[in-house]
């Protein structure tokens, strides 16, 4: 008898999840809020101005992500980034860092001998980490899970390494403060990227990953998933909203494939090992700004400094699309953590422009006169927090789903990793788990 499965969300994880669990032979529907597929692995178009719902790149690890990535045959869809890097901004110069880890950071300028020394020191330890630890899994390295990554890096490679090259990094890419995050995170991905040079987007934008697995499910999209309801022993019953509509459906399993923070307020009759995890579920928060210029601006990307006073932790500058009409510049301006902390003080979380507006005049002269377009964009809940012993509520929680069968499971980047691999990751092993306690 093949089992009836609904997934609650069509986030990358839950498209993976759902798709596994389809090639096993199981009855998949997916149900899905928004009007597309993909989540934060998506994209959008406001005006003259495209947009990433969230996820930027794909790294060249990932166990499930690369599979995926072969079977639904978009391996020759990826462009390659290669030594991609970034101007780090201080009020009075820049320098250059490179994005991937390498050699180079031992020319970062500001730096003494001892400061390269601890480069050094941490390469090796990151040398040594690679194949002990996985960069799906934050929780691979547990052992580092209680210590924020603001004291490993002052620790192993110094202050100076801290400010000059880890901070300006993790808070332009991921709008995280070392001294918030467990160091798990950076030590089981950091060795997985050692010796290589290029990451990928996919042509057509990050949404094609999502769309291409998408197209082999049966989705419905507008539903406005409401509680998911045990009716044990027979079936999990979804409550959901579709247009005008409220609808109940049942089915043998539930997958929860939303993001964490949600999952918690929808489930009901939850376990205290489910609650105790769901309960500490963290997700920070992402402001962008997206302009569209009248002329030309060179190619540019930059990260701020954290001593730097600044409200912008990243600024690009790239071209505009082709069909941009009168626009021939894009600039692309991400907000500092603690300038995301000020829009939502203010109650602006809808109109961080107005907090930027006075230094990108300061910096583009004539902006006024040369914008075309401009879009607001703010992502409430933009990645999960690994924050100190996060990781080892992740492994028991863990532990607890895959040890017997059950009506509802979970998946999602927060209970394997941060980044679109381990959100793949997640996915695939719920329904690895499933088949396991269903067959």
């Amino acid at each position: 008898m093949s089992r009836s499965i609904i997934v609650v969300g069509a986030g990358i994880a839950g498209l993976t999840a759902a798709f596994r669990l389809q090639q096993r032979g199981f009855q998949v529907k997916v149900l899905e809020a928004d009007d597309q597929p993909g989540g934060r692995v998506a994209q959008g178009r406001a005006g003259p101005i495209p947009y990433n719902t969230g996820a930027r790149l794909l790294y060249p690890f990932g166990s499930e992500l690369q599979a995926l990535i072969d079977e639904l045959g978009l391996r020759d869809t990826l462009v390659p980034l290669r030594n991609l890097g970034a101007d780090c901004r201080t009020d009075d110069a820049t320098y250059r860092i490179d994005l991937m880890p390498g050699f180079a950071a031992l020319r970062t300028p500001g730096l003494g001998w001892r400061d390269r020394a601890g480069l050094l020191r941490s390469g090796l330890h990151l040398a040594w980490l690679r194949g002990r630890t996985d960069p799906d899994h934050a929780a691979s390295a547990l052992a580092y899970d209680d210590v924020t990554l603001a004291d490993y890096i002052r620790k192993v490679a110094g202050r100076r390494v801290l400010e000059r090259l880890v901070e300006p990094v993790f808070r332009g890419t991921r709008s995280w403060n070392p001294e918030d995050i467990s160091a798990s995170f950076y030590l089981s991905t950091t060795p997985s990227l050692l010796g290589l040079d290029t990451v990928h987007v996919p042509r057509g934008g990050m949404g094609r990953l999502t769309a291409a697995l998408a197209e082999k499910l049966a989705i419905e999209y507008g539903a406005r998933v409401t509680g998911i309801m045990r009716e044990a022993p027979a079936a999990s019953v979804v409550r959901y909203r579709q247009g005008a509509g409220e609808f109940e459906a049942a089915a043998d399993i539930v997958v929860c494939a939303t993001q964490g923070q949600y999952a918690g307020k929808l489930v009901s009759g939850q376990s205290d090992e489910e609650r105790a995890l769901l309960d500490a579920v963290r997700y920070n928060s992402l402001g962008i700004v997206h302009y569209a210029l009248r002329g030309e601006l060179a190619p540019a990307l930059e990260f701020s400094l954290r001593s730097r006073s600044t409200r912008i932790a990243t600024w690009q500058q790239m071209a505009a699309p082709a069909d941009a009409g009168e626009a021939k510049s894009i600039l692309y301006c991400q907000l500092t953590p603690e300038a995301v902390r000020e829009a939502q003080e203010q109650g602006c979380t809808d109109d961080v422009d107005r907090l930027l507006r006075a230094e990108i005049r300061a910096r583009i002269p004539g902006f006024d006169r040369r914008l075309v377009y401009r879009y607001n964009q703010w992502i409430a809940c933009k990645l999960p927090v690994f924050y100190p012993g996060y990781g080892r509520k992740v492994a028991r929680f863990l532990a607890w789903q895959g040890a017997e069968r059950r009506g509802v499971y979970y998946c999602g980047d927060y209970l394997a990793q941060s980044l679109v691999n381990g959100a793949c990751r997640s996915g695939a092993e719920a329904a690895a788990a499933i088949a396991r306690h269903w067959r």
